[in-house]
């Protein structure tokens, strides 16, 4: 008689014990997932190129919701429906509310309370033959404007390709209450993994 059949034969219904002990412990982990990408994080396909180079088409990005204060530099998941865009949209924050912002189509700078922003991240190496090696050409209404408080305002990283708050119909400044998470990490494609922060 083999020891497995022995303590079969000495415990009665251990296996069962286990089992159901395994199934609780599953289960409560799976609750505990779920809870917290119910509440405190999201995951995001990034649609369309409006934020490549950073971030390309069909990239899965982490995204945390309780953290609601948002810093230049952010990128943050912004869910506003307008007459051109329906879908869940992926931005970085240029400006925040109070700040004034001008843009300089010129020297394709953007100054934040007239200090100049370091942006290293504008898709400067995959433009488009459009783009005439131009990384921000003159598109949309605004070159220069104040941010209400309570709203950020929010650009793309591939500056000609995207729709943002310089297009005031389009999407315009962004209320804080339209965004739902910020960015943290980009996971997938594993070749694309980057912190966002």
């Amino acid at each position: 008689m083999n020891d497995d059949k022995v303590q079969r034969e000495k415990h009665p219904g251990t296996w069962q014990q286990d089992f159901f002990s395994e199934l609780k412990m599953l289960v409560g982990v799976l609750v505990t997932v779920v809870l917290i990408f119910h509440f405190a994080a999201q995951l995001i396909v990034v649609v369309g190129s409006s934020m490549k180079a950073t971030l390309h088409d069909s990239d899965l990005l982490l995204a945390i919701r309780l953290d609601r204060s948002y810093s230049v530099g952010d990128v943050v998941i912004i869910h506003k429906e307008t007459p051109v865009i329906q879908e869940t949209i992926v931005k970085r924050v240029i400006a925040t509310g109070g700040q004034k912002v001008e843009i300089d189509y010129d020297t394709n700078s953007v100054y934040v309370d007239g200090v100049e922003l370091d942006e290293p991240y504008i898709n400067r190496t995959e433009l488009e033959p459009e783009d005439e090696g131009d990384p921000m050409q003159e598109r949309g209404d605004v070159v220069s404007i104040t941010v209400p408080e309570g709203s950020v305002f929010v650009m793309g990283d591939n500056r000609n390709h995207s729709t943002d708050s310089r297009f005031l119909y389009q999407l315009g400044l962004i209320d804080e209450r339209y965004i739902t998470a910020k960015a943290v990490l980009c996971f997938f494609p594993f070749n694309h993994m980057k912190l966002l922060f």
